[in-house]
């Protein structure tokens, strides 16, 4: 059963929703919190496995530094952010302070339900019609110099793959490896490429395509991070 924390500003959203995942039977919600100042201290605490995050809790600011520290302090920790309105300004600062998407909290209950499940397994909830804006956002927001070099040739497989909007399952399937492997090797290039979130990677596969189809061809001399390991 998934471990959630809830954090929003308001009280009585917060209980709907905690009894809206505790009556789906797949989730615990073990806090929740009301104020910014008590979410950092709850996730470290509980150390769960999804915070589902108000936009509203950072008032008139922004949630990025928020999700930024909880993004570094509790890595394994998924980050959803909710919003009463979802634009492409909303969930670029969302994926580049570390979170795995955004969902309007206006929502109905099975959009929720499915935008939190899909956040567990580390997939992207991003608005599908918001995908190119999104991804040009995140391109010149991006200052990371070419750092396809540090991933091994498996490696890079595995972020094609995932810029053609495979989840774990089938980029196992494509290169007929486990998904425990596939999973492994998902975070070293996350972390390679100083990434948060799958939406991150796949709009740097975007960017990126023809430099990733050359270093395919290139030899794999690597000894680490995966390598021709499957």
């Amino acid at each position: 059963m998934a471990r959630v924390v809830l954090a929003g500003p308001q009280q009585l959203l917060n209980q709907a929703l905690r009894g809206l995942l505790i009556r789906d039977g797949e989730h615990d919600v073990v806090a929740t919190c009301a104020t910014t100042k008590e979410v950092l201290g709850e996730v470290m605490r509980h150390r769960p496995d999804l915070l589902l995050l108000d936009a509203g809790l950072a008032g008139a600011g922004t949630a990025r530094p928020l999700i930024r520290a909880v993004a570094d302090q509790a890595p394994e920790t998924k980050i959803m952010v909710m919003a009463d309105a979802v634009d492409v300004e909303l969930v670029s600062e969302a994926v580049l302070g570390g979170a795995v998407g955004v969902v309007d909290k206006r929502s109905d209950v099975r959009t929720i339900l499915r935008a939190s499940r899909a956040a567990l397994m580390g997939e992207g909830v991003v608005p599908r019609a918001m995908l190119p804006s999104l991804f040009q956002r995140l391109a010149a927001s991006s200052s990371q110099p070419d750092s396809l070099d540090q991933l091994s040739r498996r490696e890079r497989e595995v972020l094609i793959l995932m810029g053609q909007g495979l989840n774990n399952a089938r980029i196992a399937a494509e290169l007929s490896i486990s998904r425990n492997t596939v999973r492994t090797h998902v975070q070293n290039v996350l972390a390679k490429l100083d990434m948060h979130s799958k939406v991150e990677a796949v709009s740097y596969v975007v960017q990126r395509a023809d430099a990733l189809a050359a270093a395919l061809d290139e030899p794999d001399d690597q000894t680490g991070g995966g390598g021709r390991s499957s």
